[in-house]
């Protein structure tokens, strides 16, 4: 994913999101350098649904914490915000969130990999992630059907655990989240 406009800089949220307000689609901000976020293919927004049926379950229905999905600003350093495709806030950190946006890390965050951004997610987000804090990173490949979950030890997040076509991965997090691959991706 590429810059479209790189001579446009903020160092600012506030400023940062009043421009993206008058823009068309939605935008996130690499070190300062607003990005177009492309909108998601049907399968992206399949499995996003299917992921978050499973957040619902293991963190709202127990009062956990919060879920929610993009578009949403998380705004992880003044010059750095982007849009998870799913996150949780747990319940002893509610303080972060604000009306347009979450200030700072949220504690788990899920990214399913799309063509034009799936070397972002692995590598830019996932070490901005973990700069910021997030105690666990799961990423769902669509094309190779695979399932990896990043794990805080630390000032780190490290793979603790991959599964691809079929497994099982449980959250170090949660302990009710437990994510069945083979059923995530069927008729997929």
């Amino acid at each position: 994913m590429e810059a479209i406009r790189p001579e446009v800089r903020f160092a600012r949220y506030e400023d940062f999101r009043r421009w993206a307000e008058s823009q068309p689609g939605y935008w996130i901000l690499v070190r300062g350098v607003p990005m177009p976020s492309p909108s998601p293919s049907r399968i992206h927004q399949l499995l996003s649904l299917r992921f978050e049926l499973l957040l619902v379950e293991a963190v709202l229905q127990r009062e956990l914490g919060e879920v929610y999905y993009a578009p949403l600003d998380v705004k992880l350093f003044e010059d750095t915000v982007y849009q998870p495709d799913l996150m949780v806030v747990l319940q002893e950190h509610q303080d972060r969130l604000r009306e347009t946006h979450i200030e700072g890390a949220p504690d788990l965050i899920v990214e399913i990999l799309s063509p034009s951004t799936a070397r972002m997610d692995l590598w830019e987000k996932r070490l901005d992630y973990e700069a910021a804090g997030v105690q666990e990173y799961w990423v769902v490949d669509p094309d190779s059907r695979t399932v990896e979950l990043y794990a805080r030890e630390g000032e780190r997040l490290i793979p603790v655990d991959r599964a691809r076509g079929t497994g099982v991965l449980r959250s170090r997090l949660l302990p009710h989240l437990v994510v069945d691959v083979e059923r995530l991706f069927e008729g997929v």
